[in-house]
């Protein structure tokens, strides 16, 4: 799955290029963005990567007109952001540093501040997988701010519901659920008819699911009663979710799987921590294994009860084998 499929391959590159260059490369990208969604990153890396590289030469040895300029422009920055994300998602963050810098730099030449908004957002994600905690919220606060320019609520609820993922990984209660709520306020007024495609993912379903997570760090920083407010709010995710978002089920899964061992339910722990596993071995994604490990530490303590320890288990012989 990591070559072009026969249809989407680089073109070489013309001396005067068009719309229908532009549009290859939307179209690419889209594809591509559905595959990271249900497969992972791994999936379609080589392929963004390679799109990206064909798509710079066309921009710097092509002539073209200024309105086909600044449409490539959008389109390779949205493309960049995707391969940036795919490099994040397979655990090379050394690729997927310039290509953030890159998608930045060509969202900010064109102008797009809700595209602007959205690299920053994956950017602080970046930091927030890697618990570099201020940088996160540094980098969502700047999202936001963009987000303000464009007028897009939907982006702004985004970057809020990962902000109130960081300030609950810190442990600041309050702001946790200030920003979730912001989140949901900037939600219900986003206008959901044809959200840009880097952000249609955030619909009702995964802003339940990212509740969810933000209530489970809560759970585990604060206090162990939150559980009661994440566990329905991910049942309802991961029932929710289409099967086009593997991975995000799968998020979920280990989230809520989680919870149960927090609750000593090692029951439904090894239950939900096994569909996870399974989920996790349908996508090709370094972060799933990276989730994997919270799951594991939590269930190991507990290894006297036979539930327990199987779900310690089967994570090992999974992430042995990845």
């Amino acid at each position: 799955m990591s070559e072009f499929p026969q249809d989407e391959a680089p073109r070489p590159v013309l001396r005067h290029s068009g719309m229908a260059e532009v549009r290859h490369v939307e179209s690419a990208t889209r594809q591509f963005r559905s595959l990271d969604h249900r497969f992972g990153g791994g999936s379609c890396r080589e392929a963004a990567l390679a799109l990206a590289s064909w798509s710079e030469r066309v921009l710097t040895h092509s002539s073209t007109t200024e309105t086909v300029r600044e449409r490539l422009g959008q389109a390779m920055a949205d493309l960049h952001n995707l391969a940036a994300w795919t490099c994040f998602d397979t655990a090379r963050p050394d690729l997927a540093g310039p290509h953030f810098d890159r998608a930045l730099e060509l969202a900010t030449l064109v102008d797009n501040h809700d595209l602007t908004a959205n690299v920053l957002y994956r950017t602080g994600r970046v930091h927030l997988h890697h618990d570099r905690l201020d940088d996160a919220l540094a980098a969502f606060e700047r999202g936001k701010a963009s987000a303000t320019l464009a007028g897009s609520a939907l982006s702004e609820a985004i970057l809020c519901a990962n902000e109130a993922w960081a300030h609950a990984r810190k442990g600041n209660r309050d702001l946790a659920l200030l920003r979730m709520g912001n989140a949901r306020d900037a939600f219900e007024a986003a206008d959901h008819r044809s959200p840009p495609t880097w952000a249609a993912f955030f619909d009702e379903v995964d802003l339940e699911a990212t509740t969810g997570v933000v209530y489970t760090e809560l759970a585990i920083v604060v206090d162990d009663a939150y559980t009661a407010f994440a566990i329905p709010r991910l049942t309802h995710a991961i029932a929710g979710y289409s099967e086009g978002m593997t991975r995000s089920r799968a998020f979920s899964q280990i989230a809520l799987a989680v919870n149960h061992v927090v609750e000593r339910d090692f029951e439904r722990a090894a239950k939900v921590g096994l569909q996870a596993v399974d989920s996790s071995a349908k996508v090709l994604s370094a972060r799933t294994r990276d989730r994997l490990r919270p799951l594991r530490a939590a269930a190991s303590r507990h290894e006297g009860d036979d539930d327990a320890r199987e779900l310690v288990e089967r994570i090992d012989r999974f992430t042995g084998n990845f």
